[in-house]
């Protein structure tokens, strides 16, 4: 598993980000740094989002068809999110789609193996 912590970029009315608002994922990487599909039958990942006023959103991370979502755990039917990214390094980013198709853009500045 890896720690992987990233910052908001860019978000609708933030066009600098936030380097406040923090999302950390504890994922399983390929050695390319890519999600590992091959364990996406396992249960979903644990995300963190910690907003600007220190507030924490938990969340986690599975497979949803083709695609990687995003799903908070501590609301009840909460929406999923898209989630997506190439690969989980320092430098890359990693976008964030809404339901409402707002996009939150994070930049990965820490991967750790955990």
């Amino acid at each position: 598993m890896a720690r992987v912590v990233m910052l908001l970029a860019f978000a609708p009315g933030l066009p600098e980000g936030d380097l406040s608002d923090r999302l950390e994922l504890s994922v399983p990487l390929t050695p390319q740094g890519h999600l590992d599909e091959s364990t996406a039958d396992l249960p979903p990942w644990s995300v963190c989002r910690t907003e600007p006023d220190g507030r924490r959103q938990a969340a986690e991370l599975l497979r949803e068809g083709e695609s990687w979502v995003l799903r908070r755990t501590d609301v009840q039917d909460a929406p999923l999110w898209n989630f997506e990214s190439q690969v989980l390094r320092p430098g890359e980013y990693v976008t964030l789609r809404r339901p409402t198709g707002d996009e939150l853009v994070f930049r990965i500045v820490d991967v750790q193996d955990d």
